[in-house]
């Protein structure tokens, strides 16, 4: 969790980053013993949707983008295509 040193951020989170790297004791709620934080599939869905499909979307524009720029404007090849022709 370096990037978190870096920002300078650490002190405004609401938890300890290092928990991250340790494993969570089990506590006990009522007399019963609940489960300890994992990453879920409906977790894993959100994210796959709302950040990595849009990130990617976005890249795949502007690579369509600089491909037309580059084949038009310039005239150059661009480019893997550069090494096949």
């Amino acid at each position: 969790m370096w990037f978190i040193w870096v920002l300078g951020i650490s002190k405004a989170l609401p938890y300890d980053h290092a928990m991250f790297w340790k494993r969570i004791k089990t506590e006990e709620v009522m007399g019963r013993r609940i489960a300890p934080p994992r990453i879920t599939f409906g977790a894993a869905t959100t994210v796959l949707i709302y950040i990595l499909l849009p990130v990617f979307g976005f890249l795949a524009l502007l690579d369509i983008a600089l491909y037309f720029y580059f084949q038009h404007v310039l005239e150059r090849c661009y480019g893997i295509l550069c090494y096949f022709s």
